[in-house]
């Protein structure tokens, strides 16, 4: 019978040497403290000093962290909880230091954003109480109500008068003629598109509705033959109006109103080119039909 006898390798590690060094005091482990010093010089099969390597972190072990304080040999740092008023106590919010007359509002809330109470400087409140008279609604600071809801504070008078003065060099003049007289734009414009923007209070900004595109087309202003015409009104059929004379299509089947509008104008593009069209039967026609 042969016994085996198992040495665990971990009573031998260099973290359990540091951790009874810890528990028992200085005096374990002197040998290895006086080869670390030099005392003792330990050789190699070719009588070469050995040099040990051994990669200590940087940071202590939680261990060893744990030990020190339950020793008392280490100091428990006390840190403070995260809270809106120790950081109001380090510096004041924004909307307080803020001087208006040397900073422009444009500057500071130059586009769209989410409510900020620390930034916008003006009283509001928003919320509902049971008595409004005897107790005012809730304060912007760590008010939700005003984060949820979409705000304009970047579109004041100011600020459009400096986006229209930038992109001004871009545009041209209305034609003043279109103003004095509205029915010479029938002639001049005969395709003219209508589509709706909703603004409401809800989950999301953006209204199914507001994708539809209607386009109305004058029929007279695409100078069709008298075939094409006839072609052109039977393909319409109820979008076309005998009594005005005008093509109306409605698109809504695209998601978003700038492919609706492409759509709308590539129906009216093959409307077009099949009224043109001229097939060998219709070349048989005859007044009788």
């Amino acid at each position: 019978m042969h016994r085996l006898s198992h040495i665990s390798t971990r009573s031998r590690s260099t973290l359990a040497d540091k951790l009874r060094s810890a528990v028992g005091g200085s005096d374990y482990g002197k040998s290895r403290q006086a080869l670390a010093a030099g005392s003792i010089a330990a050789k190699d099969e070719n009588g070469e000093d050995f040099r040990e390597l051994y990669v200590m972190p940087k940071r202590k072990l939680r261990g060893q962290i744990q030990l020190e304080q339950n020793t008392g040999r280490a100091e428990i740092k006390t840190r403070s909880r995260f809270d809106l008023m120790d950081r109001l106590a380090e510096r004041p919010p924004r909307s307080e230091e803020m001087d208006p007359e040397k900073h422009k509002w444009s500057d500071v809330w130059p586009a769209a954003r989410t409510f900020a109470a620390s930034v916008v400087p003006l009283p509001v409140r928003m919320g509902s109480r049971p008595n409004v008279e005897k107790r005012a609604p809730f304060k912007k600071e760590g008010n939700l109500e005003l984060v949820k809801i979409p705000n304009f504070l970047h579109l004041t008078p100011v600020a459009i008068k400096q986006h229209c003065d930038a992109i001004k060099k871009f545009c041209t003049p209305f034609p003043p003629e279109l103003v004095a007289t509205p029915s010479l734009a029938a002639t001049c414009l005969p395709i003219s598109v209508q589509y709706s923007t909703y603004i409401h209070q809800g989950t999301n900004i953006r209204d199914i509705r507001s994708r539809v595109i209607t386009m109305i087309v004058d029929v007279e202003s695409l100078k069709l033959t008298e075939n094409a015409q006839e072609k052109f009104i039977r393909l319409a059929g109820k979008r076309y109006n005998k009594e005005s004379k005008k093509l109306t299509i409605i698109t809504d089947r695209c998601h978003t109103r700038k492919q609706n509008l492409d759509y709308a104008h590539y129906l009216l593009t093959v409307l077009y080119h099949e009224a043109n069209k001229v097939e060998q039967w219709a070349e048989l026609k005859e007044r009788s039909d």
